[in-house]
């Protein structure tokens, strides 16, 4: 049975086209640009574009990805932050304004994007998008990039993505809780499985997928020993097989820096094709481990 993997998606991928009839009924959208049977009859002189939103730490950042180009429109790259842009796409996001007409659908679509609201994404040449942002973004936190979906580079892509790959929050487990001079520390690894994990992005119709695995653990143990091995260790009470015996004690009130290196190769793909290589990653995780020396007490008869 093939093991779990950790998964992440960085961005909320949202076709325009298909949420353009939404969009015509909250905000006034011409009734002639709304149909009954598909949702919406696009302006045929406008470019295919999708929408991709990318959130970081000063906000977020809406992308507009633009695969084509056709006569009245332009696809040159541009920007905005939501109140204009250049190169014929000037382009601003407002918070949906949900209707009566909308309820059933905000009720059905709410519960899948927990802790954000709608926004629609509307450009001046007749563009229309819906994305869904985290409820704590305001105005001044949203910029708008105009990109070509035909200049995404996807090695650039996967490169970037291997940045911000979401290894889980690992710590150190140790056992006795405060170590002995000469008698052997067992130590594991918990909230890591040594699962492959996967994170995703798309940009421009152009779907890049990043996977890292591990390939070994380097432990050093703080008082200049190491030891290289391939397993995780095993938690208590359980024997482990990273053991280490401490020759002396960490000085008082201190500890030792016990640390784990975990080496990662890594691959990324393109629209589900054939994985290619990336450089190897590595990622670290400390923790204060002291140790104490036994001390012997003599008693009187």
């Amino acid at each position: 049975m093939e093991s779990p993997r950790w998964h992440s998606t960085r961005r909320l991928i949202a076709p325009a086209v298909a949420l353009l009839l939404i969009a015509a009924t909250i905000v006034g959208l011409p009734p002639e640009l709304a149909r009954a049977d598909d949702g919406y009859d696009p302006n045929p002189d406008l470019p295919h574009a999708d929408i991709s939103v990318e959130s970081h730490g000063d906000g977020v950042t809406i992308y507009i990805a633009v695969s084509d180009s056709s006569p009245g429109s332009s696809g040159d790259s541009s920007s905005s932050d939501g109140v204009g842009g250049s190169g014929g796409w000037s382009c601003s996001a407002d918070v949906m304004n949900i209707g009566v007409g909308m309820r059933e659908w905000f009720e059905r679509e709410a519960p899948l994007h927990p802790g954000q609201a709608p926004w629609i994404v509307r450009c001046d040449n007749g563009f229309f998008g819906v994305v869904w942002l985290s409820t704590d973004v305001g105005p001044a936190d949203i910029q708008i990039v105009v990109v070509r979906g035909d200049a995404v580079d996807p090695a650039a892509m996967a490169a970037a993505l291997l940045d911000h790959v979401p290894v889980p929050d690992i710590t150190i487990g140790v056992n006795p809780a405060t170590g002995l001079v000469a008698v052997p520390s067992w130590f594991w690894i918990e909230g890591y499985d040594g699962s492959p994990i996967v994170a995703s992005d798309t940009l421009g119709g152009v779907t890049v997928e990043v996977e890292i695995t591990p390939t070994g653990y380097r432990w050093y143990f703080g008082d200049g020993a190491a030891l290289e091995t391939t397993s995780l260790g095993q938690p208590y009470p359980q024997p482990s097989d990273i053991r280490h015996t401490y020759e002396q004690s960490s000085s008082v009130g201190g500890s030792f820096a016990a640390t784990v290196e975990i080496a990662f190769s890594a691959r990324y793909r393109v629209d589900g094709g054939a994985w290619q290589p990336l450089d190897p990653i590595t990622r670290s995780f400390t923790a204060a481990y002291p140790v104490q020396q036994l001390q012997s007490i003599l008693t009187g008869q």
